[in-house]
């Protein structure tokens, strides 16, 4: 009984201190054995790109994740704004097709996130695809802080940093969620 129980603590300790703990050391032990990378010309690095919604009965705040999509700056002619909106029943899909500037793709039937968008990679024409969630409001530099590091060859994929907006009224819960992502 006693190891069931160490086990158990051993866990919940590495999923809230031992992870981030290792990923501290991973960081310091590349930085010791990494070679600086040389700078690249300051020339300006803007690729077409393509920004992908994939939501799901967010009728309440789409409205909101639009105008912040739409506001993002980035060249508009080298930027394709999709939206999926699989199986919404609510108003979603309607309030998506008010805006010119956006490629919705909706079908009745829900299939998942995930089947969602690989139906809706079919219609993408850009090489760099950003992926972000109906609820996720981005930065205005958020698109060329991303695409900045795809001047390097190698890269093949980045990350951006997420971060909790907390509201009075949910404070505990979005100061927890934003304590599990740092």
């Amino acid at each position: 009984m006693e190891i069931v129980w160490l086990t158990s603590l051993l866990i919940v300790f590495y999923t809230y201190l031992g992870y981030g703990a290792l990923l501290f050391l991973m960081v310091l032990i590349k930085r010791v054995f990494h070679k600086p990378v040389q700078k690249t010309s300051n020339q300006i690095f803007e690729p077409h790109i393509s920004i992908l919604v994939a939501a799901y009965n967010e009728g309440d705040f789409i409205e909101q994740k639009i105008k912040n999509t739409l506001e993002l700056d980035y060249p508009k002619d080298k930027t394709e704004i999709l939206f999926i909106t699989d199986g919404s029943s609510d108003s979603t899909p309607e309030i998506v097709s008010r805006y010119s500037e956006i490629k919705l793709l909706h079908q009745v039937e829900r299939q998942g996130k995930i089947t969602a968008v690989a139906r809706a990679m079919k219609y993408v024409s850009n090489p760099i695809v950003i992926f972000t969630d109906a609820n996720t409001f981005l930065n205005k530099d958020a698109i060329n802080c991303i695409v900045r590091h795809y001047k390097k060859p190698l890269v093949g994929g980045v990350a951006g940093e997420k971060r909790i907006f907390v509201r009075d009224k949910d404070a505990a819960n979005a100061a927890g969620e934003g304590l599990y992502w740092k």
